[in-house]
């Protein structure tokens, strides 16, 4: 018969549920703010880098004027000299400064932002322009300014309209109907 030692089975030491999540868990909450800042500041560099498309800023030195030559007239009498044309000379790479300057037109989202300016500049110069014939003391400047302002709420206020300071076609609409009575 076997001996009762041998009837009792050791139990092995039971394996932890989660051990590798466990190894994996930052132990304080700065670690994760330090973690997803890291994160972020990857995501920023890779999406200017590789995720962007157009242009680019070079980071050149700007080029130094050159100096003037001094031409001499000819003496009168005398042949005119033979001018040798020079060779063309290489072109700088853009700088910031030269790309600052871009040529109108060459962005579309500036194109969109000055249209809309020179939307509202003649919108503001029909709704000055109308308030000055209903009798308000505007000058039509196309400038938002507060005396264009306070006529704009009076005139709201005056027709029950809600008060907005904002220049709108349907405002300018209702200001040209009621300068034309």
């Amino acid at each position: 018969m076997p001996d009762a030692a041998d009837r009792i089975v050791a139990k092995k030491p039971r394996a932890k549920r989660g051990g590798w999540l466990r190894a994996l868990r930052p132990k304080s909450k700065r670690t994760v703010a330090a973690a997803a800042l890291a994160a972020m500041m990857v995501g920023i560099v890779v999406n200017a880098v590789a995720l962007q498309h157009g242009r680019r800023l070079e980071f050149a030195a700007v080029p130094t004027a050159t100096a003037a030559v001094a031409v001499k007239p000819p003496a009168v009498g005398a042949a005119p000299p033979k001018v040798a044309t020079p060779a063309p000379t290489p072109q700088p790479a853009p700088t910031t400064v030269a790309l600052a300057r871009a040529p109108k037109g060459a962005d579309p989202i500036t194109d969109f932002l000055r249209a809309q300016g020179a939307d509202k500049r003649r919108l503001t110069l029909a709704a000055q322009g109308a308030l000055a014939r209903l009798g308000f003391a505007v000058r039509a400047t196309g400038a938002l300014d507060s005396t264009t302002r306070n006529a704009l709420i009076e005139f709201e206020k005056s027709r029950r309209m809600p008060v907005s300071t904002e220049i709108t076609a349907r405002l300018v609409k209702s200001l040209t109907a009621a300068a034309a009575r």
